[in-house]
């Protein structure tokens, strides 16, 4: 599987090493720039129940700080997030149904699980788990040695 490309600035950090010459960075420079996207504007969506909500606007402050997301991202963190007040209302509901219902397993336990999944899938795509900040520190570190020959 290829690596997935790097930025001119990674690239730059890391010491150039694909020896790329200076015209051939600086336009990627250029071509970069142009598709940043603006941040300014990073709300949640209204459709989003309250405690969802809430956690959207506490991530999006510490991923903005970061500049981890954009606007383009809404949508993302704002699955993670229904995905995560899904989790706490499954498990409120649990707690007062039991792990039991007419005999048999409580139905909310897959749902439960199922928000787990998709927030761990979502989380990982927007640098919420420690395994993701860890490679993402790795990168700015320039500690990644996969060679990206095939990044443009």
């Amino acid at each position: 599987m290829p690596t997935p490309a790097k930025s001119a600035m990674l690239q730059l950090i890391q010491g150039n090493p694909n020896r790329r010459t200076k015209e051939q960075l600086n336009k990627r420079v250029e071509n970069e720039k142009k598709l940043q996207m603006r941040a300014e504007n990073v709300k949640p969506p209204a459709w989003l129940p309250t405690a969802a909500k809430k956690e959207f606007k506490r991530l999006a402050e510490l991923l903005l700080e970061v500049e981890l997301i954009n606007e383009a991202d809404i949508d993302h963190l704002a699955l993670f997030c229904d995905a995560y007040a899904q989790y706490i209302q499954y498990t409120k509901e649990i707690k007062s149904m039991g792990l039991w219902v007419d005999g048999k397993s409580n139905p909310l336990i897959m749902r439960k699980k199922d928000a787990a999944a998709q927030m761990r899938s979502f989380g990982a795509d927007l640098g919420l788990s420690p395994s993701a900040r860890a490679k993402l520190a790795i990168k700015l570190n320039g500690d990644d040695r996969d060679d990206d020959e095939d990044d443009f």
